[in-house]
Parts: structure tokens; sequence; C-alpha cells
């Protein structure tokens, strides 16, 4: 449901939730009823989207209608996710307040292109999730300093389970964090960005041959789980090599060795 702040609630009891949607024993591993980070982000974007392309396609009823609703999600946003003393984004605001574990949600927040922070702001969460969860394959789910941490994805389907949300690592996320990373810093992000994508050269050779795994230990040696090709990390992978190929031809460097196009 939409709020009258302008912000998307979720609340389905018993069900797991957005993307953390696993279960142990029919129970949700991740509860995160209320109003999520990454939802709302999606949600801000999607309206300043369709604000655009109905203003440059003269939809002036429309444009009428929501043009002051970028504004009260953004302002909704602030208020409701945004901790200064913490310096990043809580998970999710329920109804017994924000939830601040630190996990990959907020990234998305500051990878859309339409951005509901300031720059320093996102500066933080980006300096919180590369102190947390940044990992060679991908943003851990949970921080290791969480009680609730697991740093191993291995044992039966509800040890595996608990585990994929609340340490194990996912490629997915880590698009976003390239994508923010390089519109802050641009260029300058550009040799750590080769860094990330040059750590799957190996991957691609060793286990699901020329794709990925869904999700990798929270620990090193960061031990690949789950589906050995998973669409969604095969895809954040892609999308941070172009990004990254664009940013390197602006500077006259070939591809990575390894990583060229087959002719």
């Amino acid at each position: 449901a939409v709020h009258d702040n302008g912000l998307v609630w979720a609340s389905a009891p018993g069900k797991a939730l957005t993307w953390m949607n696993a279960l142990a024993g029919g129970v949700p591993v991740v509860s995160r009823d209320g109003y999520p980070v990454e939802i709302n982000a999606l949600w801000y974007n999607a309206v300043c989207y369709a604000l655009e392309l109905a203003s440059c396609f003269g939809e002036e009823e429309f444009v009428g209608e929501w043009k002051a609703w970028p504004e009260r999600i953004r302002n909704a946003f602030r208020e409701m996710f945004w901790s200064g003393d913490d310096g990043y984004l809580a998970d999710f605001v329920g109804p017994e307040g924000p939830n601040r574990w630190i996990r990959p949600n907020m990234v998305v927040a500051c990878g859309l292109d339409y951005k509901m922070l300031d720059e320093e702001q996102q500066a933080s969460v980006l300096r919180i999730v590369g102190q947390h969860l940044l990992t060679p394959k991908g943003l851990r789910s949970l921080s290791p300093r969480n009680p609730r941490y697991k740093n191993r994805c291995e044992g039966d389907e509800a040890v595996r389970a608990e585990a994929s949300m609340n340490g194990s690592v996912w490629v997915w996320p880590l698009w976003f964090y390239v994508k923010a990373s390089f519109d802050l810093g641009g260029r300058e992000f550009l040799p750590r960005a080769e860094e990330l994508l040059a750590r799957f050269g190996e991957e691609i050779q060793s286990y699901g041959i020329g794709s990925i795994n869904e999700l990798f230990d929270g620990d090193p040696p960061h031990a690949p789980w789950g589906a050995v090709s998973q669409a969604w990390s095969v895809g954040a992978v892609l999308m941070i090599r172009e990004t990254t190929e664009r940013w390197r031809r602006r500077r006259g460097h070939g591809l990575l060795p390894g990583l060229r196009k087959k002719r």
C-alpha cells in the first residue's frame, strides 16, 4: 500500500517479503514488514521516470497529478530512513520503528539514477557498505558484527536458509555499489571497479563454466553455494563490465585481459 507520506508499506504476517524471501520450516528467516528501503527507492525512481516520460510526450494531466509526489516521497524517505548519527539508512521501518541492521538493501538507494540522498549521505552509505559488507564476490547480506551473522552456508535446508539472508554474499547488489561509486567518484573509481570485476575471472572458469553462482559464504574463501548458474548474478557482473568498459574507453584503455569479447 502507498501511504499518505508517499512511501510504500508492505505487510503480510507469516510471509517472507521482498527478495529476502527465504523460509526455514515455513517461517520467514527475515521479517521486513513495513517500509523496505530498496522498495521505496525503486518506487521513487519509478515515479520520477514516469514523470520524465510524461513530460516528454506532453501528458499534462499525468504530470499535474503526480508532480508533487517526488518531493513528498523524498522528504518522507529521508526522515524515515536516514540516521545522521549512524551515517546510513535503515533496512526497513516497521511498526516498532527503524531496523538499523546493516544490510545491502540500502545501497540500492544510492545506485539508482534518481537519488534521494545528497552526495555526502551517499558517500557515508558506501563507506559503511565497504566496511561491513563488501567482499571479492559481492555484498554480504548482514554485517559480520551482527550477532545473527552466519559465516557459512553449509548444513541442512533450514541452516542454509538462515545463512543465506544473514551473512551469505550475494552478487546482484554489487552492481548498485559499483554504479553508486562511479556516480560519486567518476574515473577515480575505475581501478577499484576493474579489481572487483577481475575477481570473477576465476569464478567463471571453475564452477558453472562461463557462469556465476547464486551466493557465496560470508567469510573467506567465500565458497560458492546456491544455483550454479544464477541469472541475476550474471546480469550484475555484465552490468559492471559494461560500465567499467565505458569508463575505460574514455581513457583509451583496452578490455581487461581474460574478459575480452569473443569475435
